[in-house]
């Protein structure tokens, strides 16, 4: 990938990561026990795209350098 694709990917995967996050935060504060599995998996989600945005930060950086 080049350095405006690795920064394109970044961008959406900050978008996913944002919609996630308040996705949960909705569905806990609803506090509805039936949302258990959705929230389990957006939980992985959010650790998931964590991960890959620190993978794809060292990518830039050193696409940049």
């Amino acid at each position: 990938m080049n350095l405006v694709e690795l920064k394109k990917a970044r961008s959406m995967l900050v978008l996913l990561l944002a919609t996630c996050e308040q996705t949960l935060l909705a569905l806990e504060a609803a506090g509805n026990e039936l949302d258990t599995d959705l929230r389990a998996d957006l939980s992985a989600m959010i650790k998931r795209s964590e991960a890959e945005l620190a993978r794809l930060k060292v990518k830039i950086e050193t696409a940049s350098a």
